[in-house]
């Protein structure tokens, strides 16, 4: 068979084309991923087979892989992927697939060689989260490869991906909630932790908010963007979209914060006022003395960590966890998970099933026997 597909899930296929035999006789197969239904993945599928009988296939260029790589985050990964993703990608590769594979010739390419990254990992104590996160970077990398003719088969479809590992979260527990807002609203930051524990809204997405996206009398929030900063520098924060398209979305708050907030609006026109020039007004909600974003690395360690340990708590807790603690909340106290999953901006709720699955066992009890007794209950006041 020259070719064939291999139906993956639905609206993904394997393509593989027979190529050759090696020296031992063995096959050679080019393998290339593809997002679509069948009718179109089968064009695909006789357009290369087309392409191979004509003998109009691409010779790849003499390439490492780290010019490879180069490439890829140049001209693919720039215009697909956020600033922050981005940097991540940069990043990941740079530490642990660059030192082991850069080198290679991107066409004689060898599983076993790719392989040896995860091995030195292993070796080094990273945990398989982390190395499953490189294997998918990397094997995105490998796809457009293998879809412009440069790679016969993209290496990592060879290998077995790391096993995933529960994430630990530290949520708080309610008492402990309490306890952390008793301290922080004794400050001049009350207004911020008090509206993450209660919309889980992502630290980025807190950054980002302006007077604009909130609605006094409706008492909602709405989610439009997320600010990241672009080095260690204060001065270099971007503006992004969120995270998923789900992302956007309007969280309805208490009156009494909306009511705060409002106050806290004059306060930082008080201050604007006084400033002057020197006040940077970007309309942000929660900014600095300069009008400027809070930088979050000194937020959490001058702020959030003090706040902590003020509160009896331990410091490894991370800002992160407050959004955490707003789901694992609501979820405990009987919210409909699609309700929960909307606030949070999952782009489905199998994504907050899946984080949040460690909650469910208490739900399943408490639904148990809510029906037990609605079933028994006549029979147990006779």
């Amino acid at each position: 068979m020259p070719g064939e597909l291999i139906h993956k899930r639905k609206n993904y296929w394997v393509i593989r084309i027979h190529k050759r035999l090696d020296p031992k006789g063995k096959r050679v197969y080019r393998t290339i991923k593809f997002e679509g239904d069948k009718t179109a993945a089968r064009a695909e599928l006789d357009r290369l087979l087309r392409e191979q009988a004509e003998g109009r296939e691409v010779t790849p260029p003499d390439i490492t892989v780290n010019e490879y790589f180069d490439c890829w985050l140049e001209t693919v990964a720039a215009n697909r992927y956020s600033y922050k993703t981005l940097e991540g990608y940069k990043g990941i590769i740079a530490y642990d697939a660059r030192p082991l594979i850069g080198t290679l010739k991107l066409a004689e390419l060898q599983p076993n060689q790719v392989q040896c990254i995860f091995n030195a990992m292993t070796a080094r104590g990273v945990c398989s989260n982390t190395q499953r996160r490189l294997f998918s970077v990397i094997s995105k990398a490998f796809d457009p490869a293998v879809a412009w003719g440069w790679l016969e088969t993209n290496p990592l479809l060879l290998l077995k991906i790391p096993r995933r590992e529960a994430k630990e979260m530290h949520a708080l527990s309610q008492e402990e909630t309490r306890t952390f807002l008793a301290v922080t609203d004794k400050g001049r930051h009350a207004e911020y932790f008090r509206l993450a524990v209660i919309t889980g809204m992502r630290p980025g997405e807190m950054a980002g908010l302006r007077w604009d996206d909130i609605d006094f009398e409706r008492c909602t929030v709405s989610v439009q963007r997320s600010l990241a900063w672009r080095t260690k520098f204060v001065d270099g924060w971007i503006l992004m979209p969120t995270k998923t398209k789900r992302g956007r979305r309007e969280i309805s708050i208490p009156k009494s914060l909306a009511d705060a907030l409002a106050r806290l609006k004059r306060r930082q026109e008080d201050v604007m006022s006084k400033a002057g020039r020197s006040y940077q007004n970007d309309g942000f909600v929660f900014a600095n003395r300069w009008g400027r974003p809070i930088y979050r690395r000194q937020f959490v360690g001058h702020v959030f960590k003090v706040a902590l340990v003020r509160a009896g708590l331990p410091r490894k807790i991370r800002l992160y966890d407050l959004r955490h603690t707003s789901a694992t909340l609501l979820l405990q106290a009987g919210e409909h998970i699609k309700v929960v999953s909307e606030r949070l901006g999952h782009s489905g709720v199998s994504i907050t099933l899946e984080i949040y699955v460690h909650v469910l066992p208490g739900m399943q009890r408490d639904a148990a026997n809510r029906l037990d007794n609605l079933l028994n209950g006549d029979k147990e006041q006779q």
